[in-house]
């Protein structure tokens, strides 16, 4: 297993002294998809100094470009999506979270049918951006506290078999498995689909050894699984620079 942390581009030398071996940033903030080749170029420069490769991305769909409901723009979500994943790609990336509860909650009275139809029609376009530029995108599964659809990891699992395309599979987070009373054994039946894992200490959502919450149910989950991929810690830190050293000797005690 490799192991990441879902943090800024300004911490990376930080990750890399500490021994992790990627950085997780965030879509907008770092591929910028819908500024101009300028302003990325910067981006490019950082990277290309940096220690370690932004190999995955969270935070993919902005609140207000919507992927349900009755104001899809979908001229523009390609726009996007296909920039994210060229960009993505021209600086190391190989994966990209498609959690974004905003993109997809369901308005009251809206239907949920209709609503996972139109998810599955943005990830098959995705899909499209995502395979010609060596990108996964990944279903983040998002708990009732954030989102209210697609909330599980068999949630997910069902998604990306719907979609059935080689750019879209699944994710598991521990924070939103934890959040839905989820069973594990839905980690394990998700074997061939899970390309990209979160964790968090899952009932304060902080860093993984800030208390002594047991992660060993997880972790049995994933070997079960088969899964030897990413781990990418996305949780709060009271003093990042000490709590990653933390964060890293913890995951690492359960491999």
């Amino acid at each position: 297993m490799r192991f990441g942390i879902c943090t800024g581009l300004e911490n990376v030398n930080r990750l890399a002294e500490v021994g992790y071996d990627y950085i997780e940033l965030g879509v907008r903030n770092a591929l910028m998809p819908e500024a101009d080749e300028t302003e990325f170029q910067k981006i490019r420069e950082r990277v290309a100094d940096a220690p370690l490769k932004p190999e995955a991305y969270a935070g993919f769909i902005p609140r207000d470009l919507r992927v349900v409901g009755d104001t899809v723009d979908f001229e523009r979500l390609s726009r996007y999506v296909e920039t994210a994943c060229r960009r993505a790609n021209e600086i190391g990336g190989e994966v990209i979270v498609y959690g974004s509860s905003g993109s997809r909650n369901v308005e009251k009275g809206y239907s949920e049918e209709r609503a996972l139809a139109q998810i599955a029609e943005f990830l098959d376009m995705g899909a499209d951006h995502a395979e010609a530029h060596g990108i996964t995108i990944v279903i983040e599964p998002i708990c009732l506290k954030e989102g209210n659809i697609l909330r599980t990891v068999a949630d997910g699992l069902a998604m990306a078999k719907r979609v059935n395309r080689k750019g879209i599979k699944t994710l598991a987070d521990l924070y939103h498995v934890w959040q839905e009373n989820e069973p594990m054994q839905n980690i394990v039946d998700a074997a061939e689909w899970l390309a990209h894992v979160h964790i968090a200490e899952p009932v304060k959502r902080s860093y993984p050894g800030n208390d002594d919450f047991d992660f060993s149910d997880f972790f049995t989950a994933l070997q079960k699984a088969g899964y030897d991929g990413r781990i990418s810690c996305e949780c709060k830190f009271e003093n990042f620079d000490e709590d990653i050293e933390t964060t890293l000797n913890t995951m690492k005690k359960y491999v």
